[in-house]
């Protein structure tokens, strides 16, 4: 069974009320961060919390308890809920940590069974010598907001030459192995090669087996596995890493590296790179030859190329971000948010369908806010913090903006468009016995008007449905006046609706700062079978056709 009109009646749209005018321009922005932020995307910035003291990263554990972890610069974690941060630390380590500049209590990652051993491990800096230490500790077993101090154990020391450069971040991979980004050790310019030397932990993605040996075994896949170099090494050439994440969904890896006189960047390795990964600095930054030696020659350039630069006449201090997968602000979805903690723009980046990455400002550099970390919550909902103010924010739909949102029916392998709010609700409801489920995926779309003229390249959205006994099982929508009306007169399509407003690509493109909706084909056995999907996902655009849909190109634009 198809979803919705033509079967169920759920709710057509065919009134007046569908038809609504403006006067306004059509993909409108309504983003409402801070006061004088630039607009894009109908997004906002909702606060959850304040009294944060240096907060630098935000984690929750995976046990159910829908907690987040607040990581406080000074040597504290604090427990998150209800808006609330707790007063009494889940984790006091003050006397253990170095802290002031880039020093401090620096990263936290839950471990994947942290709901049987209450296990997690921390990343700081000690007093004394200021030297990297990554701990292991245990919730106490009877009282799960807050830490046992006596189950400290060290897992891995690192020397630091200097006081800046210390990286701070670490996450447990889709592999189970603990993941640690260290920086090249500090100063400038890298003056030890540090990041460039296999002899050398400084400047690199380590990669470690927690549940091994203790304090730890090396796992297969590492950059060295016959030696030549440090065997806890999995990838090289950092300069910084603040912040690096996995996509929850895909398991692809996103560095944000900081920079030193030119660009910030961010790096990139698919699921499923091998170990060996060498991200250029210091004889690259970001996609700038140096001339600085230790490394091979740039140019040629020997480096994994970083998939997203801006100069610093947009920033100087990128904060790694992770990728949207929550479910209140479809619009996000699938998209990597990231920031500068200088000029406090937050950036949404996405692949299209030729593999290069385009980036959108959220927030422009009059947000006012310093944003040290992103984090998730068990939901895939993003937060980030502001050191400048001390609160915690996180990502919320703009009011009144339609947005066209995607659904499946995993028994039918059918996919399912609808802008109307009404048809959505009731699938979210559990209508067809809750069989469509939402992918995730949505884009905003304009308001229905055959009398737009603001932009004669906006045009009505024409809904239909494949005519039951003769046509397809199945919804198709196009924004090609010629093609709506050749459909109308076909026996095997039915017209349900006028359901949005778009505009038109020209050339198989979109004018920037569109973007493309894609329209793919599945290419059916029977015509019962027949499905359309439509996606501003470039990713998935690829990825269906790898699977034997037929990409029929761009159907219509959006933000």
């Amino acid at each position: 069974m198809s979803c919705c009109c033509g079967r169920s009646a759920i709710f057509c749209a065919r009134g007046s009320s569908r038809r609504q005018r403006t006067t306004a321009a059509l993909l409108a922005a309504v983003i409402a961060f801070p006061a004088g932020s630039a607009q894009a995307l109908p997004v906002r910035a909702e606060r959850v919390a304040g009294g944060a003291v240096a907060a630098v990263d935000l984690q929750h554990p995976p046990d159910g308890s829908g907690r987040l972890f607040v990581v406080e610069q000074g040597g504290t974690v604090r427990l998150l809920r209800d808006g609330t941060l707790g007063a009494t630390p889940f984790l006091d380590l003050r006397a253990l940590v170095a802290t002031g500049g880039e020093r401090g209590l620096l990263g936290l990652a839950f471990h994947p069974r942290y709901a049987q051993n209450r296990t997690f491990y921390v990343n700081y800096t000690r007093v004394g010598d200021g030297a990297t230490v990554i701990a292991s500790f245990r919730a106490d077993a009877a009282d799960p907001h807050r830490a046992d101090p006596a189950s400290r154990r060290e897992v891995l020391v690192v020397a630091q030459p200097y006081e800046n450069h210390n990286g701070g971040a670490l996450r447990f991979g889709p592999d189970g192995h603990l993941y640690i980004g260290l920086g090249d050790g500090g100063s400038g310019n890298d003056p030890g090669n540090r990041a460039q030397d296999p002899q050398e932990l400084l400047g690199k993605m380590l990669r470690i087996d927690v549940d091994g040996s203790a304090p730890y075994a090396i796992p297969s896949g590492n950059a060295y596995p016959q030696g030549g170099g440090r065997p806890e090494i999995w990838a090289s050439g950092l300069r910084n890493p603040w912040r690096f994440a996995f996509d929850r969904l895909t398991g692809d890896l996103y560095i944000g590296d900081v920079g030193q006189d030119t660009q910030e960047e961010i790096d990139f390795l698919p699921a499923g790179t091998a170990g060996g990964a060498n991200l250029g600095w210091r004889v690259v930054e970001g996609t700038v030859c140096t001339g600085l030696p230790g490394g091979g020659a740039c140019p040629p350039r020997p480096y994994a190329a970083p998939i997203l630069t801006y100069g610093h006449d947009e920033g100087c201090s990128v904060t790694g971000g992770v990728v949207y997968r929550g479910r209140k602000v479809p619009v996000l979805y699938g998209r990597y948010v990231y920031a500068d903690f200088c000029s406090g723009r937050i950036f949404a980046a996405a692949r299209d369908r030729d593999g290069t990455w385009r980036t959108e400002v959220l927030a422009s550099s009059d947000s006012g806010q310093r944003i040290t970390a992103f984090g998730e919550d068990a939901d895939g909902e993003v937060y980030w913090t502001d050191v400048g103010s001390g609160q915690i924010f996180r990502f919320a739909a703009a009011d009144s903006v339609p947005v066209a949102i995607e659904y499946r029916n995993a028994a039918l392998g059918h996919y399912f468009l609808t802008a109307f709010a009404e048809e959505a609700a009731a699938l979210d409801a559990g209508a067809f016995g809750g069989a469509w489920t939402r992918t995730g995926f949505a884009f905003e779309v304009g308001p229905v008007s055959t009398r737009v003229t603001f932009d004669p390249q906006v045009v009505d959205v024409c809904r239909f449905f494949g005519a039951p006994g003769t046509g397809p099982n199945s919804h198709f929508y196009t924004a090609d006046p010629a093609e709506c009306a050749g459909l109308s007169a076909h026996p095997h399509w039915r017209f349900e609706a006028l359901a949005f407003g778009m505009r038109l690509p020209t050339a198989d493109a979109c004018p920037v700062p569109l973007r493309p909706v894609y329209r793919l084909y599945n290419d059916p056995a029977t015509v019962a079978d027949v499905n359309h999907r439509f996606t501003v996902d470039g990713a998935t655009y690829v990825a269906m056709q790898a699977q034997g849909w037929i990409g029929e190109g761009v159907a219509f634009c959006t933000r």
